[in-house]
């Protein structure tokens, strides 16, 4: 990784050679080393230290030793005028040393952020992939307008790349959520390279994952219960007890000492900056994933100088954004039609949309039931499947590709009343949302989003109630807004799926004109939310990018993708006569 040197470290290299030139044999093993200690200094005063300790050493030996004689000077006269001159620069160097010390110790210049390495217990890591993880922490500001108020620990790892020497400027990779851990994937994310001759450096936001502050832990199973009873049946009575939620888990928080102003995608920002300046990271390659695109893209119009390239994938875009339930209309719409094209989907499902239509209608009448594994913690280990939860439930498949040759299918049994098969379906989306933090969630994104705080049109859809409408005006004051790069030099280049239920392709076009000249767009046929994770192609031209940002990728992949493998409609079991 490249360093960008403090002027304290430039200066403590030049009193290392310093004392190497003063230092009997300055080709010593013992000079070399001097020189390549300061490496593993990561503090700029510590480093400062260590080399007025050297010069200090080094004239000590000298002293013990012939004095050094200038070139082409001889006898008494050279050995003194050669004395004379590594005195006085000595003098020099060390008057200069200390005065810097002095003004180190003084914190005129914050003292750089310190990347502390701990032991790598993650999860599913195998012998091949542990000797390239590094794991550890950088301490960031509670508040960054007030330095004194103490600091946060960030969870971080590093992944080496498999292929070394690694490529210097690393790639930092900004995932989703917010609230969503990461770190804890570290073994799954050193198995899909983003660039695979680059390192990856993997960040648990504040209040996620591993990362300092856990909100309100005690409250945390409330607010998934809670959410997830507004998104079986919207009553007003469910909505009081998703607001009485939050609203205990804000008094936790504040009674722990915590201020819910410092959170936001600002703060976020501020964070990654620190820990680039960790790792004396001169500039990186920024990767920006679904809530992680809002996130980079504050971060290329705050700190441009030390973005090589960014990509963002999947865009959440910022204020104003319709409604949540105009965007998964578009997607489902999007889906629906596209099985009307298709031959097998078409003949086995003639008319989709209004299968769809028909099951909602079906389902508010007469809820299917359905059992759940028990550490999913449901009442009698059953749930009610309803037309709200059903809802909420297509759209949320339509964030995977993988879902799609069997959702036409699903869609279909369950009109026809047959929920066999939807419990697998149910249980994956509860435990994926219970790795949410969603305390955290609802900490960034009260600050984050005006529109949290407007009211609901009347009748509004079970997707526009699960979101925070009614939380946020209760949780903390609005913050700084997320940024978009407008007219950025930055090299970026933006991916967006053609059925994306959070952000519709003409979202992220929009995103990537406004950024302007230096953003290449591509969307992808048949992919949802989260492209890389899905397409070879995608993940191809963002690799291909990432390692050469001044040149137009090859797209011409994504015009091939495979067109999806709808599965028929399961025939009619024969009747007796």
């Amino acid at each position: 990784m490249n360093v960008s040197a403090g002027r304290w470290r430039r200066f403590a290299v030049k009193l290392a050679r310093h004392a190497a030139w003063v230092l009997p044999g300055a080709r010593s093993p013992w000079a070399d080393a001097m020189r390549r200690e300061l490496d593993y200094l990561e503090d700029d005063a510590a480093a400062l230290r260590w080399a007025l300790g050297c010069v200090a050493a080094s004239y000590k030996t000298r002293l013990a030793s012939p004095l050094p004689t200038l070139p082409r000077m001889r006898g008494r006269v050279g050995r003194v005028a050669g004395w004379r001159h590594a005195a006085t620069s000595g003098v020099l160097m060390l008057f200069i040393g200390f005065a810097l010390l002095e003004n180190a110790g003084g914190q005129t210049e914050p003292p750089r952020p310190v990347f502390k390495e701990t032991t790598c217990d993650l999860p599913n890591v195998s012998p091949d992939i542990r000797p390239r993880l590094r794991c550890g922490t950088v301490s960031v500001p509670r508040d960054y307008d007030n330095p004194d108020a103490g600091h946060f620990k960030l969870a971080v790892v590093v992944i080496k790349s498999e292929q070394q020497p690694s490529w210097p400027e690393p790639v930092v990779y900004i995932n989703g959520g917010p609230g969503s851990p990461l770190t804890v994937y570290a073994a799954y994310q050193a198995r899909t390279p983003y660039a695979p001759r680059r390192d990856l450096i993997l960040v648990d936001q504040r209040g996620t994952g591993r990362s300092e502050p856990n909100i309100c832990p005690d409250l945390e199973r409330k607010l998934l219960d809670a959410n997830f009873a507004i998104g079986a049946t919207v009553t007003e009575e469910g909505l009081d007890r998703r607001q009485a939620a939050y609203l205990a888990c804000r008094d936790q928080a504040i009674g722990r000492g915590l201020d819910l102003r410092n959170f936001g995608t600002r703060v976020t920002v501020e964070d990654f900056e620190r820990v680039r300046q960790a790792f004396r990271v001169e500039r990186w390659n920024v990767y920006g994933e679904s809530y992680g695109t809002t996130v980079a893209m504050t971060l290329v119009a705050l700190y441009p100088d030390t973005v090589r390239s960014a990509v963002l994938d999947s865009i959440y875009p910022p204020d104003p954004v319709p409604l949540w339930s105009t965007i998964v209309s578009d997607a489902r719409d999007a889906f629906f039609a596209h099985c009307a094209r298709d031959k097998v989907c078409s003949t086995s499902f003639p008319d989709l949309a209004q299968t769809y239509r028909d099951t909602l209608a079906r389902l508010d009448q007469n809820p299917l039931v359905v059992t759940l594994p028990p550490q999913m913690r449901q009442a009698d280990d059953r749930v009610r499947i309803t037309a709200s939860l059903f809802e909420v439930g297509v759209s949320n498949l339509l964030y995977y590709p993988n879902a799609y040759p069997t959702l036409p299918r699903m869609i279909q049994s369950v009109h026809d009343g047959d929920a066999h098969g939807l419990e697998s379906d149910l249980a994956s989306q509860l435990t994926a949302a219970a790795t949410q933090n969603l305390a955290t969630h609802a900490a960034v994104e009260c600050r984050d989003r005006p529109h949290f705080r407007a009211q609901l049109p009347v009748g509004a859809s079970v997707l526009d109630r699960k979101q925070l409408y009614g939380v946020c005006g209760h949780w903390s004051e609005p913050g700084p807004q997320p940024l978009v790069p407008v007219g950025t030099p930055v090299p970026t280049l933006v991916l967006a799926g053609q059925f994306d239920p959070v952000a519709r392709p003409a979202s992220s076009r929009h995103v990537a004109q406004l950024i302007g000249a230096s953003a290449r767009f591509v969307e992808f046929p048949f992919i949802g939310h989260n492209v890389r994770r899905f397409s070879p192609c995608g993940a191809r031209i963002a690799a291909d990018f990432i390692d050469h940002p001044a040149q137009a990728p090859d797209t011409s992949c994504a015009d091939r993708i495979a067109p999806i493998r709808f599965l028929p409609r399961i025939p009619d079991a024969p009747r007796d006569r």
